[in-house]
């Protein structure tokens, strides 16, 4: 578990006795934003446009490394989001979005030469799912979409099966959004294997797994991780990530000028960067965004992902043994090898649990009012585990949460 020092290393809601289980939709703020952001206006009031050349490193404040809002994508890449997925330098970039990531992959002509087909199994999440589905009409990328046994798990051997000459990209999510269930490492490799064999690409999408386990890119045998900084690594909206296996050559097509070569010739003519990661910049670099996006991510290292995930084990098996107390039913699987930090309880009228939930200061969110999800995670105790079954269960005895109907506040639980 982590000792007060770590947990002091975040800034809780009030009041005091809340308990925020929500890790996989948004951390908790780390409590050195505040002061990244304030660095951020000064280092704006200060320099101005100089800033884009230099700024003080605020990231590595120990180092003798230049750093400005230029480079920042590449250098946060390299010195915080690479050692999170066990990458080598030179192969990470922070990015705005998964959603932009995606996008411009499938615009890459290298993608659409390999073959004719994006094989990809219904469990996708959307920002990849529908990105293939929408690139359809614009390419000869056509989404080979796989059913699974049911509407949540993956189909593993009819997805190998799938990928064949005509495919150009396979895509998976590492966690899947819906169960929180790991697809194995070495799924993933046999994976990457048959894709290979047909020159195809294998993309797998880390955001529920990068920042919660340890991940080892180069292992898995992937091209290309993506994957955000929103959720366990509380790095807040704005802030995702890109790893590309090196020497991999992709040109996309939606680049901006800031992945140009020569951004400030202000030729007439494109011309790619010659860092492959820098050609997936688009527009103006949103800036304020990274000054906090590693904060979290810091805090996750200097603990040590093979700690992180030890600590996430121990209380979502707290969580399992709880639920099992209630009669609760599982989506989520129990083997500690495919849990993530997701654990997923089938309750009835879920979003009004969730709802009920929240009047007791417990923090979880609901999909489809099917499941109430929770994440216990690094900032979390067994106590306050066993604080939200506690509110769980007497919701459930007394049934007065299905009779709760507090204001809807808004679409995002």
């Amino acid at each position: 578990m982590p000792s007060p020092p770590l947990r002091s290393h975040y800034r809780f809601p009030d009041p005091s006795d809340a308990v925020e289980l929500r890790a996989f939709t948004h951390g908790l703020q780390p409590a050195s934003v505040p002061a990244m952001m304030e660095r951020f206006t000064e280092d704006w009031r200060q320099r101005g446009v100089d800033a884009w050349n230099e700024v003080p490193n605020h990231w590595r404040p120990e180092s003798d490394d230049t750093v400005g809002w230029w480079t920042l994508p590449t250098y946060l890449g390299d010195e915080f989001i690479a050692p999170l997925l066990g990458a080598p330098a030179g192969t990470c970039i922070w990015q705005p979005s998964v959603h932009w990531t995606v996008q411009c992959l499938l615009s890459t002509p290298e993608v659409q030469a390999r073959g004719s087909t994006v094989v990809l199994p219904d469990t996708a999440f959307p920002s990849v799912l529908h990105s293939a589905q929408n690139w359809e009409e614009l390419q000869d990328l056509t989404p080979d979409i796989v059913s699974g046994p049911d509407a949540r798990r993956v189909d593993r051997e009819a997805l190998l099966d799938r990928i064949g000459p005509d495919t150009a990209l396979v895509a998976v999510s590492h966690v899947g959004f819906t169960t929180g269930a790991r697809l194995p490492s070495a799924f993933l490799r046999r994976l990457a294997d048959r894709a290979h064999q047909h020159d195809a690409l294998l993309l797998v999408d880390g955001y529920h797994a990068a920042g919660s386990m340890p991940v080892d890119v180069r292992d898995l045998d992937c091209d290309v991780y993506v994957g955000g900084l929103l959720k366990e690594g509380s790095g807040s909206a704005g802030n995702a990530f890109l790893y590309v296996r090196d020497g991999l050559e992709l040109t996309p097509r939606l680049t901006g000028w800031f992945g140009d070569a020569a951004p400030f010739e202000f030729r007439r003519e494109p011309e790619p960067h010659p860092d492959v990661r820098r050609r997936f910049l688009g527009g103006t670099t949103p800036v304020a965004a990274m000054y906090h996006a590693v904060e979290g991510v810091r805090l996750l290292l200097d603990c040590g992902l093979d700690a992180v995930r030890e600590h996430s084990l121990a209380l979502t098996q707290r969580a399992l043994a709880r639920a099992d107390d209630a009669g609760l039913s599982l989506r989520s699987p129990r083997p500690p090898a495919a849990r993530s930090a997701m654990v997923l309880l089938e309750i009835p009228d879920a979003e009004r649990m969730t709802r009920y939930l929240k009047t007791r200061h417990v923090y979880t969110d609901s999909r489809r009012n099917e499941v109430v999800r929770m994440a216990p995670f690094l900032w979390n105790t067994q106590d306050e585990v066993d604080r939200a079954f506690d509110a769980i269960e007497n919701g459930l005895h007394e049934k007065t949460y299905r009779s709760h109907t507090p204001p809807d506040t808004g679409p995002v639980t």
